[in-house]
């Protein structure tokens, strides 16, 4: 007949079923068997809104009597009110905190009556602190499995803990972990020391990178995190996994997901596939990608191992951490320790969906932004990872990421943040969000940059749009700002710059789309992106496959279809041998040149200067001049080849082309460039030259 809700300490909404009209006077609120003295009561829109003389008692149970029936209290607009969250949240850590002598477990629930830890069958009552549960058990609990049963006026739940740090098969059961006796000495193994200044990034899948037949890893190791650890050839004797990312030059690996996720049954793989935007436990690494999904402790060591071979290997790792919601609200532990709180609302309390998969989590939330700190603080102690790629970060709030921020600045070693800044319709005030246009308030964080990849290849959400590269040169002066890293609120210490993810079509496939050219032309304006990313101030983004000219055959969308269309195929890696030279040689010239890790105007623009050109106006030209180093880059997206003029200072000979593999010309005064051709001249000390000097004004 009716529902009643806490709206604040001491106020209740009796709102009732199917327009029922109910008579206040027989609406008795009941604890501890004793009915509550009433201050006064408001009827609107047949609610009836209770005032009460002392606050409510979260610590007892709480009940409405009616009509001979008795109905729970539940959690209503208190809990998302900053009065809530100033009274309850706490600085005390959360999770099991382990000894070898006793182990401290902690979970925050101040809407809880009772919480029980169930440890190894054995029941024990927890002790409720203000808004937390506590209780220490003085014995060696590693490796021992547990979780809480959490009871509310209206339920009990099993819950597993949010800040789990081993957990068994499809996240059944969590277990305490004693990480120093498991792996002795790997929170203190050496990271190399890559600024972040001098960033390449590498986006890579662990399931996508060697499930392919061809990768050259062994059967029972496609797939994993141990994949990745030793150096594979492909049946063409040429270099996979490992030893082809160490070959390629990146410097940051960055993974998408490896914390635990939902939609992938971790002892039946074959039968489901998923990126891991659908996050289940965030402290805890993925079991689909152990090679004992069964043993909580091996998924964690697989996983270190794979990050310190990273290491070994001169390259640092990011991880893509999914924070902003999580894939099951109604079965998520947040839900179940403190319903309501953890994930946004609109003011009619309906669940706030700016992500676009049913909810958002409440970074603003005291305990909530405590929670998102507390792992990314894990994740760089227990695991040494070098960054963090914040999915949908524009849903994060801006103090949040302060806090973020302020956090890896305390680290001994340089740690990238990047993320996606979009302007999601979240429940959150605009100036709260984390956005490009508040780049002032996080001066550490970069930002995926649309304008860039859109500028380069056509809008990303209409298939047939075309950009510079495959409209004959369309939107030259938006190239021009966008290599030097400034463009509207965007800057080079900011932007991330990219023209392929994991999400979308592949750039080769957008090309197939909307190009309409011959082989040969779509692959060459394939070169002339990827040179504009590697080229362009700013950080560098590469998608895995992208060097290869990866194709998910037409595909844009496949986060859960299958690995045919998601894996690597390293058979691409045997026929486009000579584009994935063409890019290493374009990564290891950024990695020579000191300019490219400018990230000041000023600097910036006293390095370069600007080329035109009048008989080939869309072609890209620069002249950079910075230190000991003076180099021309030059980009045609057109299929017209012509002689241009860049001026008569000094002697230039090819250095970097896409479209002559021998040219051991001198060149003075022009270059003959040809159609769809990036070249990288650079200054050399002969003034012979074989080029006829014509003095054209190109």
């Amino acid at each position: 007949m009716l529902k009643a809700y806490l709206d604040s300490p001491n106020e209740i909404t009796v709102t009732p079923f199917d327009n029922h009209e109910l008579v206040h006077e027989e609406i008795r609120v009941v604890q501890n068997n004793s009915p509550l003295e009433r201050k006064n009561l408001v009827i609107s829109n047949n609610c009836i809104r209770l005032r009460f003389l002392k606050d409510i008692d979260l610590d007892a149970y709480t009940f409405i009597e009616y009509n001979g029936m008795t109905y729970p209290l539940l959690m209503g607009r208190y809990v998302h009110s900053i009065e809530f969250d100033l009274k309850y949240s706490t600085s005390v850590q959360m999770g099991p905190i382990y000894s070898k002598e006793k182990t401290v477990f902690r979970a925050f629930a101040p809407t809880a009556i009772e919480c029980h830890l169930v440890l190894e069958d054995e029941y024990f009552k927890m002790k409720k602190i203000n808004g937390y549960f506590e209780i220490s058990i003085n014995e060696d609990c590693h490796d021992k499995y547990y979780h809480y049963e959490v009871s509310h006026n209206d339920v009990t739940h099993a819950v597993i803990d949010p800040y789990v740090k081993g957990i068994s098969a499809n996240s059944k059961e969590a277990m305490v972990i004693d990480f120093d006796r498991i792996n002795p000495g790997f929170r203190e193994h050496p990271v190399p020391e890559i600024p972040n200044d001098e960033a390449i990034i590498y986006e890579t899948h662990i399931r996508d990178m060697t499930i392919h037949p061809n990768s050259g890893v062994k059967k029972e190791w496609r797939g994993k995190y141990l994949g990745m650890t030793k150096q594979a050839f492909t049946k063409h004797g040429l270099s996979s996994g490992l030893n082809y990312l160490a070959e390629l030059g990146i410097t940051h690996v960055e993974l998408m997901p490896v914390n635990d996720f939902l939609t992938v049954d971790e002892l039946n793989i074959s039968k489901s596939y998923n990126w891991g935007y659908d996050p289940k436990f965030f402290m805890v690494p993925e079991g689909s990608y152990s090679t004992d999904p069964k043993n909580p402790i091996t998924r964690i060591l697989e996983l270190q191992q794979l990050i310190e071979t990273l290491h070994k290997n001169g390259m640092k790792v990011i991880l893509d951490v999914v924070l902003n919601h999580v894939y099951e609200i109604e079965n998520s532990s947040f839900e179940k320790l403190v319903p309501g709180y953890y994930f946004r609302h609109n003011d009619d309390l309906s669940l706030s969906n700016g992500t676009g998969v049913g909810n958002d989590f409440a970074s603003e939330k005291l305990m909530a932004r405590r929670f998102i700190i507390d792992t990314i603080s894990f994740w760089l102690d227990y695991y040494r990872v070098d960054g963090y790629r914040f999915d949908l970060m524009g849903a994060i709030d801006i103090e949040t990421m302060q806090g973020i921020e302020k956090l890896v600045k305390e680290i001994d070693r340089e740690i990238l943040l990047l993320g996606e800044g979009w302007d999601l319709p979240t429940a959150l005030d605009y100036s709260k969000k984390t956005l490009p246009e508040f780049k002032s308030r996080i001066p550490t964080v970069h930002f995926f940059n649309d304008h860039f990849r859109d500028a380069i290849k056509g809008s990303n959400f209409e298939l047939m749009a075309k950009g510079y590269v495959n409209s004959e040169g369309t939107g030259i002066d938006s190239i021009r700002k966008m290599f030097t890293g400034f463009f509207d609120e965007y800057s080079a210490a900011m932007s991330v710059n990219y023209v392929e993810v994991h999400d979308n079509h592949t750039l080769y496939d957008r090309l197939r789309y909307s190009s309409g050219k011959r082989q040969y032309v779509l692959e060459s304006q394939h070169q002339l992106a990827t040179a504009l990313v590697l080229l362009s101030f700013g950080t560098p983004f590469l998608h895995a496959g992208q060097e290869f000219f990866r194709t998910k055959f037409g595909h844009g969308n496949t986060y859960n279809l299958s690995d045919m269309l998601n894996r690597m195929d390293w058979n691409r890696r045997a026929k486009y041998q000579d584009n994935i030279e063409f890019v290493k040689s374009l990564i290891n010239f950024r990695k020579s040149e000191p300019v490219f890790k400018l990230k000041d105007k000023n600097s910036i623009e006293k390095a370069i200067t600007l080329l035109t050109f009048d008989h080939l106006s869309n072609v890209f030209g620069v002249r950079i001049n910075h230190e000991d180093s003076d180099f021309i880059i030059m980009i045609n997206p057109t299929e017209t080849s012509a002689e241009l003029s860049f001026g008569n200072e000094g002697s230039y000979k090819i250095k970097i082309s896409n479209q002559r593999n021998v040219d051991e010309a001198v060149y003075r005064n022009s270059f003959y460039i040809k159609g769809y051709e990036v070249a990288i001249l650079t200054k050399t000390g002969s003034e012979f030259t074989n080029i006829e000097e014509r003095g054209l004004n190109g």
